[in-house]
């Protein structure tokens, strides 16, 4: 390999609520080949979404499902030579239990001021604040999704609402579905917009979920009625469901940067999405909702 080319990998800081008080536990494996104990972690697969990846090596460290969160940053270091990356996500427990693995022989739950003892100072333990508590880690997701590729606006004879998706639009539907699995959604809003509609809905009909159709959150829905649209955005920022919303290119920075400033969070400093893409708004519920933090995907085709 190439010194020049990055190793992808990412990883989940698998946390449940501490037993028997206040506070989280958070998980750490140990690796008999490196006798250490790590951050649940892992290499990427081609073409493999980083977060999807997060997910899939947790589970196979650990015996865990994990519900990924808000991102806690990224290490970077030389792995035999060739620069590395690993991105990682609070991750919450959503079922499983632990079985040794090949990769895996033992795994622990510590509080986060414990489990630094444990992690090398330069790789993982910078991942874990000592003061990491379960407000800084309860999130739900809204993940605002623009409608794939849709052909040229100039060329469709027809109304343009009912401009449906072209065959890479199609492909970057199907590949939502995993990423937007991994999340945990489980509500699905789309703006009145069959390219939008048929954005969501693989994912839908995987999760066996029933779109709602949400003109307020369109382009022309916004345009028309930015205050309604805001409040109702607003309205699924609060609601505790993770949520997905397929919109359209000119709605989606608007709302999301009146949403951030309304719950006194900043912006996104580029708060666009190409098509077929996502910004996810990761909203934690300490006093009152707040975005604790935002990410934007490129499109997955």
């Amino acid at each position: 390999m190439s010194p020049d080319k990055v190793i992808e990998a990412a990883g989940g800081l698998l946390w449940r609520p501490a037993t028997g008080g206040s506070g989280v536990e958070v998980a750490l494996v140990h690796r008999p080949k490196y006798d250490d104990w790590s951050i649940p972690k892992g290499k990427l697969n081609p073409g493999e979404h980083p977060v999807v990846a997060a997910v899939r090596e947790v589970h196979e460290e650990t015996g865990f499902t994990g519900v990924p969160g808000r991102p806690l940053g990224e290490i970077s270091y030389l792995k035999d030579g060739s620069p590395k990356r690993v991105r990682y996500w609070a991750m919450r427990v959503a079922a499983g239990s632990f079985m040794p693995n090949e990769e895996v022989d033992q795994m622990m739950w510590l509080p986060p001021r414990e489990a630094r003892v444990h992690l090398l100072p330069e790789r993982d333990r910078n991942v874990v604040l000592a003061d990491l508590d379960r407000d800084a880690v309860s999130t739900w997701p809204c993940v605002m999704v623009r409608h794939g590729s849709a052909g040229e606006r100039s060329t469709w004879a027809g109304d343009d609402r009912e401009r449906p998706l072209d065959g890479l639009g199609e492909e970057q539907a199907d590949r939502l579905v995993p990423l937007l699995s991994a999340y945990g959604i489980r509500r699905v809003l789309s703006a009145d917009v069959l390219r939008c509609l048929e954005t969501i809905g693989p994912y839908a009909e995987a999760a066996r979920l029933t779109v709602e159709s949400e003109p307020l959150l369109s382009e022309g829905g916004f345009g028309t009625q930015p205050d309604l649209a805001v409040e109702r955005l607003l309205e699924l920022l609060q609601a505790k469901v993770p949520s997905a919303v397929c919109s359209q290119g000119k709605s989606i920075p608007g709302l999301v940067t009146a949403a951030c400033l309304a719950l006194n969070a900043k912006p996104p400093d580029d708060p666009s999405v190409r098509k077929g893409g996502l910004l996810v708004l990761h909203v934690q519920d300490g006093g009152g909702p707040a975005v604790s933090a935002t990410e934007r995907w490129e499109p997955l085709a």
